[in-house]
């Protein structure tokens, strides 16, 4: 017992004296930074193309395998997603063996084995390498393409499709690429359930047959397999049963950055956050001297947990879980550099705001020394956790050939990495980030977001905003107005007749008589307007004491005339005029008033009354008064479709009209300010 005791105080001192020798208050210094010995795989190549990479490695007695065929971008056109249904049906059964006997062997064996229309990957014990390659090859080489496992994946796919319709996430997952790059591009095309439903199983065998070619492709293998077992299989499995052939090279659209800032918004009314991403394209390359530099300025930017960007939006204002960016550097063609994160529908414009400081502040001021080389250490840490394992080694020389890069890319990272200087930062970061050019895509409920956006400056300056649908398609601007609960049409009258003076003092007017005039530097223009109960109606328009337009309704007729001369109207011309005839429509044409909607008109909440298909009224939410109005007329050109504004209403025998119009025309606003305005002066037909 004494013994044991002495020995645990002898522990326990020793254990003390070494806690004693270690100053906590100090941070440990680093070690040297590893050298990374990447090593060559053994590579040779196939009768038919194929490059092999293998990689030996005795440690553990399983092989791994990998197939990248490498394709250059395809385009799918109207048939979009017919690749996606290739890669689903692979490895459900092969055209040798039924789905579940494949299956079946592959649980006994213990394999993995995955295939699409790109490639695909199998392991397992190497003491079954021989299944393995039988099997991969069996499952890639002989697909069994049925209508039954097209019917299948086809419903699969149009059920996620349909269920993504309202997913601000999912929506935003397709238009930011269509809108960077264009529907017609092999970035920017995405499927949709017309494209799917028109897919026919010629669509996916002709696919395979056309693409699943070997000669652009690589095959990496990994493990516990000498070269020579290897190089025997390999030629066995893919060289004898897979003729050589290249997947042919479409020809893609340019891409270009805007030439200015451009907010790119969609609505999506059911989105209780935005998805927000700042974009442009990137012409970086990974064999460009900057590369390295260019990495680790984004990294600082916002490739990191304690990045400008994330440390800003998360840490400073919790308006967000995480803000990435990532800077692309495109193989085939212009990648893109995006910031993205998903943030609260009330600080939407905010966040916009602070992700452009955070690129300006990379590109105007230098980067603190401490922080680039915390970046680096654990830029690095990563690039050397993951340069352990032999798989990432051999698909870095693939990476190698693919992107044209000196053989020693991977050996002189670490060294390239730290050659990094405050200064290459600032000048990479000038180079590659173009805010001024970014196109902000915002996925997400416009009666929450989109006011303040229109109010947004960056720099000092206002952001255009361009309106998009689900499907990346130009659209009008979404209304941002809600209608409340159980408000109808006649509510919206009503308000309005109370809002002028009430129903007793507008039926006490019976006729109204208007001048209105807009000075010009050609002069002024007269706009003289009268009305009668009975939706008696004439608008005249002279300039220089000259007639130059007169339009008529009276009686169920129509005319328009100028210079003397006039001329019946008939048909759809005859119903635009009559619609502009209406005398008082809320009291006395009640009945065909639709509540429209809601929207935002100029700085006004207003409720849209639709009174035909060529006349709708726009009621402010607040003050009930008519503040516009959307009229169709037939122009030199066909239909054109105006919208007019009213304002500064004043009080004519208890009614208040409105004294000022402003009127769209040839490219500017005609205020239109009355000069006299009389009510009820017994206007006769004979004055229409």
């Amino acid at each position: 017992m004494k013994k044991q005791l002495l020995y645990t105080l002898a522990v326990l001192f020793i254990g003390l004296t070494a806690t004693a020798q270690i100053d906590r208050s100090k941070m440990p210094e680093s070690g040297p930074t590893p050298e990374i010995n990447m090593g060559k795989p053994y590579t040779f190549e196939l009768k038919n193309g194929l490059q092999v990479l293998v990689v030996e490695d005795s440690k553990l007695p399983v092989i791994n395998m990998s197939l990248s065929l490498d394709n250059p971008p395809i385009i799918e056109g109207d048939k979009a997603g017919v690749q996606s249904l290739t890669s689903s049906i692979m490895g459900k059964g092969t055209s040798k063996t039924p789905k579940n006997d494949f299956n079946e062997k592959v649980d006994y064996l213990g394999l993995r084995v995955f295939v699409n229309a790109n490639g695909g990957f199998a392991s397992g014990l190497s003491k079954y390498k021989e299944d393995i390659f039988s099997m991969f090859t069996e499952a890639a080489l002989y697909p069994n393409f049925t209508e039954e496992e097209l019917k299948l994946e086809r419903d699969n796919l149009i059920q996620g499709l349909k269920s993504g319709e309202n997913s601000a996430a999912s929506i935003a997952g397709k238009v930011r690429g269509a809108l960077v790059y264009g529907k017609d591009h092999a970035a920017g095309e995405f499927a949709t359930v017309e494209s799917v439903e028109s897919v026919t199983l010629d669509d996916v065998k002709n696919f395979y047959n056309t693409y699943f070619k070997p000669s652009r492709g690589f095959l990496v293998i990994s493990g516990d397999i000498t070269k020579k077992e290897a190089k025997k299989l390999a030629k066995k499995y893919f060289d004898k049963q897979w003729e050589e052939g290249l997947a042919p090279k479409a020809q893609l659209p340019a891409v270009q950055d805007l030439a200015e800032r451009q907010i790119n918004f969609v609505d999506v009314p059911n989105a209780v956050q935005t998805e927000l991403a700042v974009m442009h394209v990137s012409d970086l390359k990974m064999n460009d001297p900057d590369y390295h530099a260019a990495v680790l300025a984004n990294y600082i930017l916002g490739g990191g947990f304690n990045s400008y960007v994330n440390m800003n939006l998360r840490e400073e204002h919790g308006w967000t879980y995480g803000a990435r960016t990532s800077l692309g550097s495109g193989r085939n063609y212009k990648s893109t550099f995006r910031a993205t994160t998903k943030v609260r529908n009330e600080v939407t414009d905010s966040a916009v705001v602070e992700i452009f400081k955070e690129i300006n502040r990379l590109k105007t001021e230098d980067v603190d020394p401490v922080v680039l080389e915390n970046a680096k250490a654990k830029f690095l840490g990563s690039f050397i956790m993951q340069s352990e394992d032999k798989e990432v080694v051999a698909d870095r020389a693939v990476t190698i050939r693919t992107n044209n890069l000196p053989e020693d890319f991977y050996k002189n990272f670490i060294k390239n990495i730290n050659a990094v200087t405050v200064a290459d930062v600032k000048r990479v970061a000038n180079k590659y980030l173009k805010p001024e050019q970014a196109r902000i895509v915002l996925v997400g409920k416009a009666s929450d977001v989109l006011e303040n956006l229109e109010k947004m400056k960056i720099d000092g300056l206002p952001v255009d905003i361009k309106f998009f649908d689900k499907e990346a398609n130009p659209t009008e601007r979404p209304s941002t107005v809600e209608v409340p609960e159980g408000l109808t049409a006649q509510n919206v009258l009503d308000n309005y007749i109370a809002a002028i003076g009430g129903k007793e003092a507008v039926q006490g007017i019976k006729d109204v008589n208007t001048f209105s005039a807009y000075t010009s530097p050609m002069g002024e223009l007269i706009l003289g307007v009268k009305r009668a109960q009975g939706d008696k109606w004439s608008q005249s328009i002279k300039m220089g004491g000259r007639e130059v337009n007169k339009q008529v309704y009276l009686d169920g007729k129509a005319t328009v005339g100028a210079m003397g001369q006039s001329q019946e109207l008939s048909g759809k011309m005859l119903e635009l005029v009559k619609d502009q005839a209406l005398f008082f429509p809320e009291l006395y044409h009640a009945d065909k008033a639709t509540l429209a909607g809601a929207q935002r008109l100029g700085d006004n909440n207003v409720y849209i009354i639709k009174w035909s298909d060529t006349k709708k009224s726009f009621y402010d939410t607040e003050s009930g008064l008519l503040v516009g109005e959307e009229v169709v007329s037939m122009g030199p050109q066909g239909e054109v479709t105006t919208i007019l504004k009213y304002s500064d209403y004043e009080e004519y025998n208890g009614v208040k009209f409105p004294t000022v119009m402003v009127q769209p025309m040839m490219g500017q606003e005609l205020k239109f300010e009355t000069k006299d305005l009389k009510v009820n002066t017994g206007l006769k037909d004979s004055d229409f």
